[in-house]
């Protein structure tokens, strides 16, 4: 048979097929009790068209999953664009706080520090204590970190006793000079020529990791002869040495609640550390009545070499509320903002590891025809201190715009329970309690942002 004729016929098979699929009922016939049933029309034409792609299993669920990353990037976006919460950066480069973030990961293998500097609004631990707690829950670590040697003192979390008022010098406030600039990390350093004895014990409140420690660190320098410490029936020994600072360690059984030690010997004592050897420990260091303009006063190689052997990683500047009342005008703020911007320069330069966080100063209020209003000038001075952080490369966070922006401090005055003390200046601890907890959220936000961007997450 020639090829035509196979053409023909195949031709003819199609179209009788086709004409059968036009008359035959959709239902199909049913003779002598048999189903019988054949494709329809549309059917027919189906069969010869490609069939539409579906997507796997595999296909559906990264899909899913990607679209849900974008709506969770669209959500940490916009808190960026628009929370006045939010950490203002230079650039807007959110990266500036992923070498903290970094460190935070690994705090397991190796410990490091937060330094948290600020005026009065964080004496006694207040705003600090709650940063410290969340993150020694989340990252590990414990203990209280700095404190002062040889007075008596009080924090949230701990309390200090001495049987010794050491005679101090302080770079900040009105208390004595030095020379040398010799003052510590701490910004104060103690005199020791006699036999102290230091008592530390948790407050009843404090029920976070920070309640427990292992290590006791004496930090001393321009030693006379050794310095001994003796806690229990063991004797450690510091001996004079050219370093910037001394190192006094003690280990402690694990779990320490509590220490009692006795120091004697003739030294400057710039503080003392309770923590643990590995995970996070967060330092309050708080300056009464400074404007945060002392740390070029300060011998830059002490502080370096707390920066370095203690792996200080973020440091928390929290200043300008002393500076409110006096720097009334466009000249004098901007010669602060000048002010600031070195120092942020200057421990940039000693700590190149740290992160830098400014805190600028909250609402303030003060009389005005009879009526706490905020300070004229108090927006100026945010702006002005917002461009000096992100002008020396560290990160501003609002605490005026996070609290509410103008008028807010005269209705955390008026808050039940009150949030803010009668002088529309300092929080009550319930209050700095509110401010640690919307500092540390924040600061959690833009670790989970971190998160979310590493590529293995």
């Amino acid at each position: 048979m020639s090829g035509r004729k196979i053409l023909l016929f195949l031709l003819s098979v199609y179209a009788l097929l086709a004409a059968v699929c036009l008359v035959f009922p959709e239902e199909g016939l049913a003779p002598l009790g048999i189903q019988l049933n054949f494709p329809t029309a549309a059917e027919m034409r189906s069969s010869f068209s490609p069939a539409p792609h579906q997507a796997s299993p595999e296909e559906l669920l990264n899909s899913r999953m990607q679209a849900i990353r974008d709506a969770e990037r669209q959500e940490f976006e916009k808190y960026f664009r628009e929370n006045p919460a939010r950490f203002y950066f230079p650039g807007d480069d959110t990266s500036l706080l992923n070498p903290f973030f970094e460190a935070l990961d690994s705090a397991g293998v190796r410990q490091l520090r937060v330094l948290h500097y600020g005026d009065s609004q964080i004496e006694e631990d207040r705003i600090t204590y709650v940063v410290r707690k969340g993150l020694q829950e989340r990252f590990g670590g414990g203990g209280p970190g700095l404190l002062p040697f040889g007075d008596t003192y009080y924090t949230h979390d701990f309390a200090l006793s001495s049987s010794a008022s050491l005679p101090r010098t302080m770079v900040f406030g009105e208390g004595n000079r030095r020379s040398d600039s010799a003052y510590g990390v701490m910004g104060q350093c103690a005199r020791m020529d006699t036999t102290v004895v230091t008592s530390i014990s948790p407050s009843r409140d404090n029920n976070g990791p920070s309640r427990c420690f292992s290590r006791l660190t004496l930090l001393a320098g321009r030693q006379n002869d050794d310095v001994t410490v003796r806690v229990g029936n063991r004797n450690y020994v510091l001996e004079p040495s050219d370093a910037p600072v001394g190192r006094l360690v003690v280990d402690l059984p694990d779990s320490s609640s509590r220490v009692r030690f006795t120091t004697w010997g003739s030294a400057d004592v710039y503080g003392l550390m309770l923590d643990d050897d590995l995970g996070v420990c967060v330092d309050n260091v708080p300056m009464r009545s400074c404007s945060g303009n002392i740390f070029t006063r300060i011998d830059s190689a002490q502080l370096r070499e707390y920066a370095e052997a203690g792996n200080v990683r973020l440091i928390i500047l929290q200043y300008g509320g002393n500076a409110v009342p006096y720097r009334n005008t466009g000249r004098s703020i901007s010669e602060y903002k000048s002010i600031i911007e070195s120092q942020i320069r200057h421990l940039r330069k000693i700590a190149p590891q740290a992160a830098i966080l400014f805190i600028g100063p909250s609402d303030m209020s003060t009389s005005i025809r009879g009526k706490m209003q905020t300070y004229p000038h108090l927006p100026m001075m945010v702006d002005s201190l917002k461009a000096a952080a992100n002008n020396a490369g560290a990160a501003y966070w609002d605490l005026y715009g996070a609290m509410g922006g103008e008028g807010s401090m005269a209705e955390w005055v008026k808050a039940r329970p009150q949030l803010a003390g009668s002088d529309h200046v300092h929080f009550t601890p319930k209050g700095a309690a509110a401010v640690g907890d919307m500092l540390l959220e924040t600061l959690m936000l833009y670790y989970d942002w971190y998160c979310f961007r590493k590529p293995d997450s």
